[in-house]
């Protein structure tokens, strides 16, 4: 995998702040602020004890990552007292939500006999619409989507009669919306609101094993990353399953949608805790992903640093030989035979942003799920009512001829494999 900055990282250059956020950075460069906003295992893990009345974390499988994440953020990813505060809230809502998690699974062992039939998940490179097919895809009455406020706050278990006015829809738009309020710039990249879909690296949280969150809004973690490369990563994906039973406990479902890119360099560990998913992977011009992503990973890390880093820890992000190189590991997995051809579904970026209701009921036929007309209508209006027209554009630098050039051949390999149509 490719080393060092990428040219496009080396171009990237960060907004200026909202003013209340640059004086609170400001206020924390005269403080101890590593004292006064710790990040050290008594602490967070006495305070998550004391706010929940809780002590079982269950199975010790999250204590090292944990240990081996607080320290790097702590010691590597130079944050600043934003930054400090945001990853303390992140992961005492980790620890709290873990045991709880815990808590519920035993007073209701039963929940373990639920089963994850089936499910579908959408994969695809950074910035190639996997959220938009994503969203589009959960509003089908019949399934049940990760929403960012069920991922944030699994315990107690949804109810399927309360499922829309659950207090803690409020509590997690306020929190979730904070990025946004630190970063503006990120509302023309990505939405922010507790009611969305969600990927399922955010339920990998309370293991304390995700390099997507902990190494893109937590910060530059160069230790954590290493040290999960050479984990087993289908402990994460047995604890996503744990909660995914138990969303659908009291909120049962025909099916589960969901989304991880991440996954395209864990599939291995993925089809051996899910045997049956079925993918959708959404296609889309590499090099126009890539230069869209740039600004993503950048302006998240700036949330929270005032030396934000991509470096080598993202390089599958903003490198386009590496990223070349992630999106080649399941074309040898296809040809080997390792994932059965007939369970992944493949979607052009562009068919998709031409006729989106089509696209559905395509991937719908694909799979053999009948796409009914309460489906067709939800998904329709959904589209009609949120066209991509009313968020902010967002602007970024496609790069020069030469470097246009040099990543087209990078990535040939993929778009001659899935037909993926250059863009620029």
């Amino acid at each position: 995998m490719s080393t060092g900055r990428s040219d496009r990282e080396k171009g990237w250059t960060p907004k200026p702040r909202p003013d209340w956020v640059s004086r609170i950075n400001e206020e924390g460069r005269c403080m101890d602020i590593k004292s006064v906003v710790p990040l050290d295992e008594n602490s967070l893990i006495e305070h998550a004890k004391a706010n929940t009345g809780l002590s079982d974390f269950g199975d010790e499988s999250w204590y090292e990552p944990f240990k081996v994440l607080i320290k790097s953020l702590d010691e590597e990813a130079n944050l600043n007292l934003m930054g400090r505060l945001m990853n303390r809230s992140d992961i005492l809502n980790s620890l709290e939500q873990r045991l709880k998690i815990e808590d519920t699974y035993k007073k209701h062992p039963e929940i373990d006999e639920q089963e994850i039939v089936k499910p579908l998940m959408i994969v695809g490179q950074g910035r190639s619409g996997t959220s938009a097919l994503h969203n589009m895809m959960s509003q089908d009455p019949d399934v049940n989507a990760l929403l960012q406020w069920t991922a944030s706050f699994p315990c107690p278990p949804p109810e399927a009669a309360t499922y829309n006015t659950d207090p803690r829809i409020a509590l997690c738009d306020q929190r979730i919306k904070q990025i946004p309020r630190v970063v503006p710039e990120v509302t023309a990249m990505h939405e922010f609101a507790a009611e969305l879909p969600i990927e399922n690296p955010f339920l990998h949280f309370f293991c304390f094993r995700t390099l997507t969150f902990f190494n893109g809004f937590g910060g530059y973690v160069p230790s954590y990353t290493a040290y999960m490369q050479t984990q087993d990563l289908s402990i994460q994906y047995e604890y996503e399953k744990r909660i995914l039973k138990l969303l659908q406990w009291k909120n049962p479902c025909r099916n589960w949608v969901l989304k991880n890119p991440a996954a395209m360099m864990e599939f291995p560990a993925l089809f051996k805790v899910f045997p049956d998913i079925r993918l959708v992977w959404i296609h889309r011009d590499p090099v126009k992903a890539l230069s869209s992503m740039i600004n993503l990973v950048g302006s998240l890390f700036w949330a929270r640093s005032d030396k934000p880093a991509m470096g080598e820890a993202l390089a599958m992000y903003t490198n386009a030989e590496a990223s070349a190189q992630l999106l080649n590991m399941p074309i040898d997995l296809l040809e080997n035979g390792v994932i059965p051809k007939d369970v992944l579904c493949n979607v052009q970026y562009q068919d998709f942003m031409q006729d989106p209701v089509k696209v559905a009921q395509t991937i719908y036929e694909y799979f053999g799920i009948k796409f009914t007309d309460a489906a067709q209508q939800a998904i329709s209006k959904y589209m009609a009512d949120n066209p991509r027209s009313s968020r902010p554009v967002h602007k970024y630098n496609l790069g020069d001829s030469e470097q246009i050039k040099i990543e087209r051949k990078a990535y040939k390999r993929y778009q001659d494999y899935f037909n993926v149509p250059s863009e620029i």
